[in-house]
């Protein structure tokens, strides 16, 4: 059996160490147009709270940071939250919400930037 050095948690960083962190189980990925990050959570009661509580300290633009499973920061900006949505499975309630990231991290150089010869070398 292989081991994998990837953890089970997602912990999203607010400046000062305000962290959150949750299970990824709870959480879904979806990567959309510019740059944008939709994480998608389906969390018990217990957690809804805490979930919604930690992203309504944001302002829009805020700086954040995200480490999926120890794999290191992805930087972003807060866009946004959607509103709680209730759905019960096999009678169990389950809340869902979004919240909306700019990743930072990577901006492609702009034609000024880049040489004659460059076809995004890395150095630009």
């Amino acid at each position: 059996m292989t081991s994998s050095n990837i953890d089970n948690i997602v912990i999203f960083k607010k400046h000062l160490g305000l962290n959150l962190e949750i299970d990824q189980s709870y959480v879904g990925l979806t990567m959309k147009e510019d740059n944008m990050l939709s994480f998608n959570f389906k969390v018990p009661e217990d957690l809804k709270n805490e979930v919604m509580e930690y992203f309504e300290r944001f302002k829009m633009f805020e700086p954040i940071k995200v480490d999926i499973g120890n794999t290191g920061d992805i930087s972003a900006q807060f866009k946004g939250i959607s509103p709680v949505t209730k759905s019960s499975d096999n009678g169990t309630d389950y809340y869902f919400v979004s919240v909306l990231l700019q990743e930072t991290g990577k901006v492609p150089p702009s034609d000024e930037e880049m040489c004659e010869t460059c076809s995004n070398c890395g150095f630009h």
